[in-house]
């Protein structure tokens, strides 16, 4: 397996420390978990042809990428709170003919940092992740986390910042070729979040964001984010979040939601959402114009008993009118609209659960269901029987006629430290007349194997 350069030495620098530690350190405990997931996809590519103005068949092909994850974790290291942790994933193709996403990215090193935690405090340095309303970004740096009370947390980040999304660096040359307008220098980022919880059936988190060109010549992103969670009695949520481009001087996505309980196990869900894609000032992608829209969504959950639930939602999106042209988006409707219905029942260690859906206006019309037979058994085993149906009209579809799909899936534990997981699953497009009728069929399959060793970290010392 070939490796990139800086991630390989980023690597070995991760795991040499892991070893000098468990070797210098008495008394250290250490965690180690390998996961490995092979996966096997035979399917017919497609392409557009503009002067055709059609989507043209490929030659049926298959892909088998493996990836390889290992995560490591050290702590009991003579001071008190003090751990080393890492996460490091590898990629490879066993004999592919299709180029599968990211496969030739051989390596990366997802997390690798030491932490020092205290109860009112935390220290990490290294390569560190955050999530948030912002999105997934990644960096190279330090972050501290203050817990002046149990209600209340602030953090405070920075570092060398990686595209949003990616663990890769803003000049890198794999997004060049996508976007010739990317800089030629790297990132720091900056950011400040807070998380305060005034009830304990409420919550507010604050986030703001600031990315600038590694010279400090100029502003890449700044972006903040809030979201709201508020309890009011016994059956009713609120819940608020939004986003905001600070540079731009607009809003992004915002969403608002009233939740009521209408027992322990139904409810009644009422939200208004709006979207609108927010892009970093170096990228080129802003001038098309992604669509925006802002919609209504309704669902609802009744469940009387444990084993028997009923489920439907309906959602309403409303598009903004189109400001640049695509061969891909002709004559589409502004509005769209989704209703989907579905039912469980649970007879002791069975379970039969089935979901109908329905979409129509922009894109087309789709169609589909999905029903499922599953066992599980009390010793963490649990074997499944799917099947899927689906059709498609207009833009983006499925050409003429039906998919049907088939599958099994099965996973359980081997042992006290070992689980196997596996997926078949065979897609048949079903007829396909015409000229343009291109063969949706395709085969997935997917097998997992996930082992640990070493202590559990919530039970320090102890081993299983």
């Amino acid at each position: 397996m070939t490796m990139r350069t800086p991630r390989a030495r980023l690597a070995c620098l991760a795991l040499g420390a892991v070893a000098l530690v468990a070797r210098s350190a008495g008394g250290q405990s250490v965690r180690v978990r390998s996961s490995t997931t092979a996966r096997y996809v035979q399917l017919q590519p497609i392409r557009y042809d503009p002067a055709a103005g059609a989507f043209l068949p490929l030659p049926v092909t298959y892909a088998a990428p493996i990836t390889q994850d290992v995560e490591l974790s050290v702590w009991g290291l003579g001071v008190p709170g003090l751990r080393a942790y890492a996460l490091l994933r590898g990629r490879a193709a066993l004999g592919s003919e299709l180029v599968w996403p990211r496969s030739d990215d051989h390596f990366d090193a997802l997390e690798a940092f030491v932490e020092l935690e205290r109860p009112l405090y935390r220290i990490r340095a290294g390569r560190q992740h955050r999530a948030s309303g912002l999105g997934w970004y990644a960096f190279d740096g330090v972050s501290a986390t203050w817990r002046p009370r149990p209600t209340v947390r602030t953090e405070w980040y920075g570092g060398r910042g990686f595209t949003r999304g990616f663990l890769e660096p803003l000049s890198s040359e794999a997004l060049r070729s996508l976007d010739p307008m990317r800089p030629v220098q790297n990132t720091i980022l900056l950011g400040a979040s807070l998380w305060a919880a005034p009830t304990s059936a409420s919550a507010v988190t604050a986030i703001y964001q600031r990315e600038i060109l590694s010279d400090r010549s100029g502003l890449v992103s700044e972006r903040a984010a809030i979201d709201a969670r508020i309890g009011v009695g016994s059956r009713l949520v609120l819940t608020a979040a939004a986003d905001a481009d600070l540079a731009l001087e607009t809003w992004g996505r915002a969403r608002a939601s009233a939740l009521v309980r209408l027992g322990r196990r139904s409810f009644l869900e009422i939200e208004g959402f709006r979207y609108k894609p927010v892009l970093d000032l170096t990228t080129i992608w802003g001038v098309f114009s992604p669509e925006a829209h802002r919609g209504l969504a309704v669902s609802a959950r009744l469940a009387p008993t444990r084993s028997v639930a009923l489920s439907t939602s309906y959602i309403y999106r409303r598009y903004e009118p189109l400001t640049r042209g695509t061969p891909f988006l002709l004559d589409v409707d502004d509005e769209a609209q989704q209703l989907t219905a579905g039912a469980r029942y649970a007879l002791g260690d069975v379970v039969v659960e089935g979901t109908y859906r329905l979409q129509f206006g922009f894109g087309g019309a789709q169609s589909g269901g999905d029903a499922a037979l599953t066992w599980a058994s009390p010793d963490g085993w649990r074997a499944g029987l799917r099947g899927t149906a689906f059709q498609q009209e207009e833009a983006f579809r499925v050409a003429d006629g039906t998919v049907y799909g088939v599958g099994l899936d099965a996973s359980g534990r081997l042992g006290d430290r070992a689980r196997l997981r596996a997926e078949l699953m065979r897609y048949l497009h079903r007829p396909t007349e015409g000229q343009s009728a291109v063969n949706w069929s395709q085969t997935r399959a997917l097998l997992g194997f996930e082992f640990w060793i070493g202590a559990n970290p919530d039970r320090p010392g102890a081993y299983r």
